[in-house]
């Protein structure tokens, strides 16, 4: 009996989640975009270990190894991390640049100091990079003969 009310608290909670992340996917196109890719993706029954050698039999020997659903959640907690660090530092950038502009207005000087506007900018970029780099060769060549087709048509 308790079993079952876990379950439906979990359940419930996802429902929540799902709810919560479609509202702010209402207003940010880049997060509806980054969350439609990461929603089409399909794993695969198994999973390859990249550890080295040594940290391979280690964690045989210690019964350590991964279940399938822990690399799974790792992998889309990835994706969740990098969306919200560029997702963060755009919106960051965007306030940075308002506040210059003000500024700039406000006090008609010369010298505006976009130091930190370019770091913001920085980390968007690192992030973004960051997560797509989790899309494999395979599936980038694919997207890309994909447009290259409907462009012929």
């Amino acid at each position: 009996m308790t079993a079952m009310m876990n379950q439906a608290d979990v359940e419930r909670q996802w429902g929540m989640l799902q709810y919560t992340e479609s509202k702010r996917e209402e207003g940010s196109e880049m997060r509806a975009a980054l969350n439609f890719y990461t929603r089409q993706i399909s794993f695969a029954d198994e999973y390859t270990l990249t550890a080295s050698k040594e940290e391979r039999k280690k964690m045989i020997r210690n019964d350590e190894l991964p279940t399938l659903t822990a690399v799974i959640t790792s992998d889309l907690d990835r994706r969740d991390l990098y969306r919200n660090q560029f997702l963060t530092a755009i919106d960051d950038a965007c306030a940075e640049a308002a506040y210059q502009v003000k500024q700039q207005n406000n006090n008609a000087q010369d010298d505006v100091d976009v130091t930190d506007l370019v770091d913001l900018v920085s980390q968007a970029h690192s992030a973004c990079d960051s997560w797509f780099t989790l899309i494999a060769s395979r599936d980038v060549e694919e997207a890309i003969k994909e447009v290259q087709q409907l462009n012929k048509e």
